[in-house]
This record gives structure tokens, C-alpha cells and sequence, in this order.
């Protein structure tokens, strides 16, 4: 019986491992793909002080909405670069809130999850 009980905790241990593996390439390709439109597309310039003031305006409402992608592509490359840490510590997958495996749909799901999903519920008020 232990052996069939040894055999099966390495299975998921392998699985997890193949798994991590996925995430970890998907979550560096995001992270390029992200830092390298960012590098083409966000493209802030000082708003123009020349023409009348519905173009001004409209630099200037461009220019928000620039920094406002901006500010979520740094998020989303700080949330990257979290999980990627935690997968070169070693506690990748583990609820940094109540110590337990995060499950392989939550990460699939979301590579960068930090808490389970009931943890991530208290989180939020939504328990």
C-alpha cells in the first residue's frame, strides 16, 4: 500500500512540475510581449502647447489614456515578475495568505494567482 500511496505523490509532483514549466515559459513570453509593446506603442509625448484648445484637449486625453495602459502593462509585468520569483524560490502554487497548494485550475486560470480561491474571497470582503 505505500508504495502505491509514494507512487501517486510523486505522479502529482512530476504533473505539478510539467506544469509549472507551461507557466513559467507562458508567463515569460507575456512578459515580452508586453515590455515590447510597450516599448513601440506607448509613446508618451508632451502635449502640444500649439493649436486651438479642442486639440489641446485631446492631446491631453490621449496622452491620459497612454499612461493609463502604461501603468497597467507595469502592473501586469510586476505581477510576472512576482510569480516568476516565487517559481525560483520554490513556493510557486502555495497560498502566500494560508500556507496551502493553490489548485492547478486556479493557476492555469491565472498563472500569477497568489492566494487560493478562498483566500482570495476574504481578500476581497466576499467572505
Amino acid at each position: 500500500m505505500p508504495d502505491k500511496k509514494n507512487k501517486a505523490i510523486k505522479e502529482k509532483s512530476n504533473k505539478r512540475e510539467k506544469l509549472f514549466a507551461e507557466l513559467k515559459g507562458m508567463l515569460l513570453q507575456e512578459r515580452q510581449k508586453l515590455l515590447q509593446e510597450a516599448m513601440k506603442s506607448h509613446n508618451i509625448k508632451e502635449i502640444d502647447s500649439h493649436g486651438d484648445i479642442v486639440d489641446q484637449s485631446n492631446d491631453y486625453l490621449n496622452r491620459e489614456v497612454l499612461l493609463g495602459l502604461a501603468e497597467h502593462d507595469r502592473l501586469r509585468i510586476k505581477e510576472i515578475d512576482d510569480a516568476l520569483k516565487r517559481m525560483d524560490d520554490g513556493v510557486y502554487g502555495i497560498c502566500l495568505m494560508s500556507g496551502a497548494e493553490i489548485s492547478d485550475a486556479r493557476l492555469i486560470a491565472m498563472p500569477t494567482a497568489k492566494y487560493t480561491l478562498e483566500c482570495q474571497a476574504k481578500i476581497e470582503g466576499r467572505r
